[in-house]
């Protein structure tokens, strides 16, 4: 599951953001907070907004309610950057001084308002003529709860400690929802039934293929036999191999198919072995 910050870092990846890193202290508690305060700057649209990402704490209202009112702090954080998009010489040239602020504020945090607390702030915001969204906690668990997971990751046990359950993580922070047994299955429900449906229904099943799972004659061979009966029944690739400390003749020992698909090697890193899966999973044919 994503968590608030990784939507605050993916969404709206397209347009360009200038950020601030903000520390606030509670005079109360004495809680020290990071603000991260940003404007995106969309020049298509010749617009600027405000994002601003917030950790959960008992200041989240009052942080809010300080950028509500004195929302030129936020523009300004843009200020400092001058940016030119477009190709030169044209009318399509344009500047970020240009961008005219929309009035728009997004705010993310995992904090979960009350419905007092929204209110208050909506009724802030509209007086200050701010557009206010504001995306807690429950958003976030409603947004991700509808997320189809878009990779299957079949793999051995024994490789979830060393390769595995980072690989997955990383998957989620890019918000490449992904079919993982420590985050898909439930107490209680059908093992058989959860797999067979995460192997319908994601884009791509992604093979892990180690010793470990090689050798495996139990649950990654039905699987394996699965995702094969699925690519021949759909007639698509849906098989993305990742190896990790196998050679292609062990490969072709296993399945002399898997040996003539592209393979991802675990020896590119993790973060590069995510951004190819995931440019797998985005492929159109």
């Amino acid at each position: 599951m994503a968590t608030t910050r990784e939507y605050f870092e993916k969404d709206c990846s397209q347009n360009l953001r200038v950020h601030d890193l903000v520390n606030v202290t509670d005079s109360r508690t004495g809680q020290k907070v990071e603000i991260t305060a940003a404007m995106s700057l969309d020049f298509e649209a010749g617009s600027k907004y405000g994002v601003i990402y917030i950790p959960s704490s008992p200041m989240v209202s009052s942080a809010i309610a300080h950028y509500i009112a004195n929302i030129n702090e936020l523009i300004k954080v843009a200020d400092g950057a001058l940016v030119n998009m477009g190709l030169s010489g044209t009318d399509e040239n344009l500047s970020s001084l240009e961008l005219k602020f929309s009035g728009r504020l997004i705010v993310y945090t995992p904090y979960i308002f009350s419905i007092n607390e929204k209110l208050e702030l909506q009724t802030l915001a509209a007086s200050n003529g701010i557009g206010l969204v504001l995306r807690d906690g429950s958003y976030t668990a409603a947004r991700s709860g509808h997320e189809k997971p878009l990779a299957f990751i079949s793999h051995d046990s024994r490789d979830k400690d060393v390769l595995v359950r980072e690989l997955a993580s990383t998957l989620q922070k890019m918000l490449c929802p992904v079919w993982y047994d420590e985050y898909s299955l439930i107490a209680g429900q059908s093992l058989r039934e959860s797999i067979e449906k995460g192997l319908r229904e994601c884009k791509k099943c992604v093979l892990v293929l180690s010793p470990s799972f090689l050798a495996n004659g139990g649950w990654t061979k039905a699987e394996f036999d699965s995702i094969f009966t699925r690519e021949i029944m759909e007639k698509q690739n849906v098989i993305v191999p990742v190896w990790h400390n196998v050679s292609k003749e062990e490969i072709y020992q296993y399945s002399p198919r898997l040996v003539d698909k592209v393979g991802i090697s675990s020896t590119l890193g993790i973060e590069e072995v995510a951004r190819r899966i995931l440019r797998a999973v985005n492929h159109e044919v």
